[in-house]
């Protein structure tokens, strides 16, 4: 037994060792591989956080993408709602996009105030914390309007357990006379967790800082006239 063990921990006399020139070599293409095989990794792993679906809107008007590994719960001409069913909340981190015929004389500005109005009377102690002048799909005016407001999904679903605080950002703005909503919303203690899945969606519309001007547009806030939640009831 002391004769096989021997053998196969002393090295072969048959095979030379490698002199230095060889050794570096070898030790080169060792970690060239190893390298290689890092960056495929990472590249497969970003083409997987990546990877996304299309949306169609109003007939091909807008097309959106959303997180590929989220659940398209609701899907219309006008709109639709894709949901992470993988979040970690009770409050799913979800896509909401609605749209509406801009009515005449009004604005994007005048749509935003209104959007604002009607969340204030939806949403349980919803409240604007401010909104930024941005600019979408190449150099169309676009509001970006964050807010939080209570949820109770729990409650909802027949069940008991707390409220959660959810954090939410639209982006509104305005294409072919269409006003367009596009919403994010996640539980607030995950929404640095969301990202990247956000991410998806404001790379879609090529969101970017608007271009200087003159003028400024001002963010009042609104507070919600919502009776506020207790617990679960």
């Amino acid at each position: 037994m002391t004769m096989w063990v021997d053998r196969l921990i002393k090295p072969s006399p048959t095979n030379a060792a490698p002199d230095p020139r060889e050794q570096i070599r070898n030790d080169i293409a060792v970690t060239v591989t190893v390298l290689f095989a890092l960056f495929l990794a990472l590249g497969i792993r970003n083409q997987v956080y990546n990877a996304s679906k299309l949306a169609s809107i109003n007939d091909g008007g807008l097309r959106l993408a959303y997180p590929e590994q989220w659940v398209l719960r609701a899907d219309g001409n006008t709109g639709f709602t894709a949901v992470n069913l993988g979040s970690p909340s009770t409050f799913d981190s979800r896509i909401e996009v609605t749209s509406r015929p801009l009515r005449p004389d009004e604005t994007l500005e005048l749509a935003r105030f209104d959007r604002g109005l009607k969340l204030s009377t939806e949403l349980s102690n919803y409240r604007e914390l401010e909104a930024t002048s941005m600019e979408v799909l190449g150099g169309l005016p676009a509001i970006v309007a964050t807010y939080g407001f209570v949820a109770d999904p729990t409650r909802d679903a027949g069940a008991t357990g707390l409220p959660v605080i959810v954090e939410a950002q639209d982006i509104l703005f305005v294409q072919d006379g269409v006003f367009y909503v596009v919403s994010l919303r996640a539980d607030a203690a995950d929404w640095a967790a969301n990202a990247r899945d956000f991410a998806v969606v404001t790379n879609s519309l090529r969101l970017q800082a608007a271009r200087p001007t003159p003028a400024t547009t001002a963010a009042d806030g609104f507070t919600s006239g919502a009776a506020t939640q207790e617990g679960g009831n």
